[in-house]
């Protein structure tokens, strides 16, 4: 049984897809540094091969190596804790469960009480528990159920994570920002199946929740640091897959070699851009031109500025050491006019989003994700002056690499991988499905780890 929640080897396909290749390890962790929080029950009591630690209320049993509820009552089943928690430290609960009838409650009791919220979904296997909840020192996990449910739970892990919280102490930061690609709004809903990447207690990330301030689903606030895991929240409160925690994932040791946890800077938003919306452009260059662009222009880049803020009010000396892009799909609305292959006003805004961002954070590497392979696949370019192989090789223009004068010192451009787009049946769908989003996030993660060991 494993330690984490949330592991496969790939996701069911999609109708006329293949089915996805077993994801590739994290790279090996490095020498010394940064180790997780350990589990605070034991190997045998989380995967409940004991019972000992275990009062089962009249209403449990261990059935098939899975704690059981076997809806007599709304009795829930009190795991006894070899030591008593720390009133005032953080701590997230992981689990696997199955819901059969209703919901549960995951619960931290003994010296006291704390309710956790109201689980009744597969891909809700995780309660946090800030400080401020953890009042007392509690020595007990309880899974309540609602009477009557039949529900059962493996695998339970419980982490402090005082040691690496991150208004406690110093972490590395990137920024995962641009358009729906790089957020959770678009993709297929996160189950526990489709979830690839384990739970690493270093990582962390920082919800925009620019629609709204809070996601009580999860239990995540606006621009408060919350324990990884997908779905990452970023614009809207959406239970779909990202491509942040597969990104993060590849960068988690580095940082840990360097004794810091990894905090994200969750900033995706659906449809935005540089052009036909204006929202991450720096205040003194946009253009208001008409209603819709006075709606927009600069949303992002001031929401980016907010959260820079809260990060830095967090108290510990965060550093932010790079920056994850995927912008471009909402910006084709112009066709290119002249040899360049694109705009002269697209190559502008461009180069001075990048600028800016660099005057604002200082030299950090950057990585940029180019438009789905699918559109260019199944565009012409010239009949579709939006999509279409002439703006791939435009953006592509960025690339250190490229030896053109568009090229960007210390910045990568990468293709996502063909085919994983969200509707198989819509050659004009940008989006990706689960197992693309977390393809891209470890690609986006490979290339910026790759810049920052150059």
């Amino acid at each position: 049984m494993s330690i984490s929640i949330g592991i496969t080897t790939g996701q069911a396909p999609m109708s006329g897809l293949p089915m996805a290749p077993p994801a590739p390890p994290p790279p090996p962790p490095q020498a010394g540094g940064l180790i997780p929080p350990s589990n605070l029950f034991t190997s045998t009591q989380m995967t409940f091969a004991t019972a000992d630690h275990i009062d089962f209320r009249s209403n449990w049993e261990i059935s098939g190596g899975r704690l059981t509820c076997l809806g007599l009552s709304g009795n829930d089943a009190r795991m006894q804790l070899d030591a008593s928690l720390t009133a005032g430290n953080p701590y997230f609960i992981t689990l696997d469960p199955q819901y059969q009838d209703t919901n549960i409650k995951i619960n931290l009791s003994g010296d006291g009480a704390v309710n956790g919220r109201n689980v009744s979904q597969d891909w809700q296997g995780f309660q946090y528990f800030p400080p401020a909840l953890v009042s007392g020192n509690f020595n007990r996990v309880a899974v309540k159920p609602s009477s009557g449910a039949t529900s059962s739970v493996d695998d339970i892990s419980l982490y402090d994570l005082s040691s690496v919280d991150p208004n406690r102490v110093p972490c590395d930061v990137i920024i995962v920002g641009g358009d729906s690609n790089s957020a959770n709004a678009t993709s297929e809903f996160v189950t526990k199946e489709n979830r690839e990447t384990p739970y690493d207690p270093r990582l962390w990330y920082m919800p925009c929740l620019r629609v709204s301030p809070t996601y009580g689903t999860v239990g995540a606030e606006r621009h408060q640091p919350f324990p990884m895991i997908e779905p990452v929240l970023a614009a809207p409160g959406a239970a779909r897959m990202s491509p942040v925690h597969a990104a993060a994932s590849r960068l988690v040791e580095w940082s840990a070699a360097r004794d810091r946890p990894l905090l994200v800077m969750a900033l995706g938003d659906p449809g935005s851009g540089l052009m036909n919306t204006q929202d991450w452009r720096h205040p003194d260059r946009a253009v208001i031109e008409t209603t819709q662009q006075a709606n927009t222009a600069s949303r992002m880049w001031n929401e980016m500025i907010a959260m820079k803020a809260a990060v830095e009010a967090l108290g510990p000396a965060h550093q932010v050491v790079g920056a994850i892009w995927s912008l471009g799909q909402n910006d084709g609305f112009n066709t290119p006019d002249g040899p360049d292959g694109y705009d002269t006003a697209h190559t502008a805004e461009y180069q001075a989003f990048f600028s800016d961002v660099r005057s604002e954070f200082g030299d950090i590497p950057m990585v940029l994700t180019n438009i789905a392979q699918h559109i260019v696949d199944n565009t012409d370019g010239a009949g579709n002056p939006g999509f279409g192989s002439y703006r791939q090789q435009w953006l592509n223009r960025f690339d250190q690499d490229s030896g053109h004068p568009n090229a960007i010192a210390n910045f990568r451009v990468i293709q996502p991988a063909s085919g994983n787009q969200v509707d198989p049946l819509d050659p004009g769908d940008p989006h990706y499905n689960a197992a693309g989003m977390q393809q891209n996030g470890r690609d986006m993660g490979d290339a910026l780890l790759a810049l920052l060991n150059a």
